[in-house]
């Protein structure tokens, strides 16, 4: 996965690129190039949770501590991800003019997304607390330990943060894509290019710091 990510932010550099450019060419030279990346970055960003979704179905555990990402990274993860409301922040900060019925639309989206994030947040607690449960601690802390038993009782849990991670990442796919399809293609290109910034800036701010701090210990 590390090696993926590696390539993956590698292309996401060139996507900001070309954004950052044809969003600089005049309205009518623009053509259908800027909707042509709009789409390529949506997808670029689809190929992320694909790629972690297969390594979920090989191992949930891996997926679920995705150590591929640095310490500033880390600290935006909201179920095992960025949390699909940042979209919002986005369109706010780019400062794009919506029209009247685009601010009733994405007021709508933006409900909707938290109302997601709120079950997201309670079927993860939910999770959490059992493997606390009953079933998990009687298998664990039966002497001796029955063949496979506490593997199997963890083994109901892994399941079930596996429809999890796919329900989250599904959530940031659907926000993402339901933004970008209330904007205008200009709007649009805006939007996702300063998403893709945003998290350029924060991986090289945790690969500054990851640096930094391994320079101090072997001082």
């Amino acid at each position: 996965m590390a090696a993926f990510y590696d390539a993956w932010v590698g292309r996401e550099e060139q996507i900001v690129a070309e954004l950052t450019a044809a969003l600089a060419l005049q309205p009518r030279r623009r053509g259908d190039a800027l909707a042509l990346l709009v789409d390529g970055a949506v997808a670029h960003v689809a190929a992320y949770y694909e790629h972690k979704s297969r390594l979920a179905d090989r191992d949930v555990v891996a997926a679920l501590d995705p150590r591929w990402l640095n310490p500033i990274e880390r600290t935006f993860l909201w179920a095992w991800g960025w949390k699909p409301a940042l979209m919002f922040r986005f369109v706010e900060s780019v400062g794009v003019g919506l029209r009247l019925e685009q601010r009733r639309a994405l007021e709508e989206l933006r409900g909707a997304t938290a109302v997601a994030e709120r079950e997201v947040d309670l079927q993860v607690a939910a999770v959490q607390e059992s493997l606390a449960g009953p079933r998990v601690l009687a298998a664990l802390r039966r002497q001796p330990l029955r063949n496979g038993e506490a593997e199997d009782a963890v083994a109901v849990v892994g399941r079930s943060l596996r429809v999890l991670l796919a329900a989250a990442d599904a959530l940031r796919d659907r926000t993402l894509r339901g933004v970008v399809g209330l904007l205008a293609t200009d709007q649009a290109g805006a939007v996702v290019a300063a998403m893709l910034r945003f998290h350029l800036g924060v991986r090289r701010a945790g690969r500054d710091w990851s640096s930094g701090h391994g320079a101090q210990r072997r001082a």
